[in-house]
């Protein structure tokens, strides 16, 4: 991959919560910003535009974050292909959606590939690079050279698969988490407990599978004899959660979820979410370097 390739302009399509991350962090490498999007947005930020449409100037990069919907992003892809033929790269950040089916239509599909950021996607010091089918080296270049001018680190993936590294892992977790709360084996309560204070922690140090190794092998595969046959393989999504999602019970903003959040302050739980996130990310990597 191109150690030469350089991205100084970019376009985001949507201005949402992760559409602004990226704004932020991009901006803040000193990247010229347009952030686009159709609704009267309230967006400050230094470097970043704000727009109702994409700007005339061709961008090095188009990142598109709208709607989790396969039309809509369509749409967007045929708008910046119509205003700029083939020339930036286009990227999506969807990692729910295949990448191959969302670029089937598109003109110039070897300029097309996935750039996927973890909320808050101005905090977190890794973004996944997906090569679609028909991605060109050059194009898989510029997305590398973005991620990096903004100080974080590439996580590429030559080939996509639904869900791509991160979410994988964490819908495998979560898929099983939700199936000892539904049969009523623990409490939310007690599950997050468990991945804060046991899983949370030992992740931060050995991670996954370096762990094992540390650990030794022959325990974990006598292990994975019985434990893995009796594990939640039911191929759907849980239906607890979608019937939470069904009457309305969507979180903080809703005032309920797999907690009660009525009465209390959910915006301030967000942002000590975020606070101490920060902290630890930087204490993480302040340790990785000593």
């Amino acid at each position: 991959m191109s150690d030469m390739a350089v991205c100084d302009t970019l376009v985001i399509m949507g201005g949402g919560v992760m559409g602004r991350g990226m704004a932020r962090l991009f901006a803040k490498a000193g990247m010229r910003v347009t952030l686009v999007d159709v609704r009267d947005i309230d967006f400050e930020h230094p470097g970043v535009g704000v727009a109702h449409g994409p700007p005339a100037e061709v961008p090095d990069l188009v990142i598109e974050a709208v709607f989790e919907d396969r039309d809509v992003k369509q749409s967007v892809y045929a708008q910046i292909e119509a205003c700029y033929g083939g020339r930036p790269v286009l990227a999506t950040n969807t990692s729910g959606l295949p990448l191959d089916e969302l670029g089937a239509p598109l003109k110039y599909p070897q300029r097309f590939l996935a750039m996927h950021f973890y909320q808050p996607a101005d905090v977190f010091p890794m973004v996944e690079v997906v090569r679609a089918e028909h991605t060109e080296e050059a194009a898989m270049a510029v997305a590398v050279a973005a991620v990096r001018r903004a100080g974080r680190e590439p996580i590429v993936l030559q080939r996509a698969v639904n869900g791509y590294l991160i979410n994988r892992l964490q819908h495998s977790i979560l898929h099983e988490a939700y199936h000892l709360l539904e049969s009523g084996i623990a409490t939310a309560e007690t599950i997050d407990k468990v991945a804060k204070l046991l899983l949370g922690p030992r992740m931060c140090i050995t991670g996954l599978l370096e762990q094992k190794d540390l650990a030794g092998l022959e325990m974990h595969a006598q292990a994975q004899r019985s434990i893995v046959p009796t594990l939640s393989h039911t191929g759907v999504p849980c239906a607890l959660v979608q019937q939470m999602v069904a009457r309305g019970d969507v979180g903080v903003r809703s005032g309920r979820g797999f907690y009660d959040w009525r009465g209390r302050d959910g915006a301030a739980a967000q942002r000590r979410a975020a606070e101490r996130l920060e902290r630890l990310l930087a204490y993480l990597q302040k340790d990785a370097m000593e």
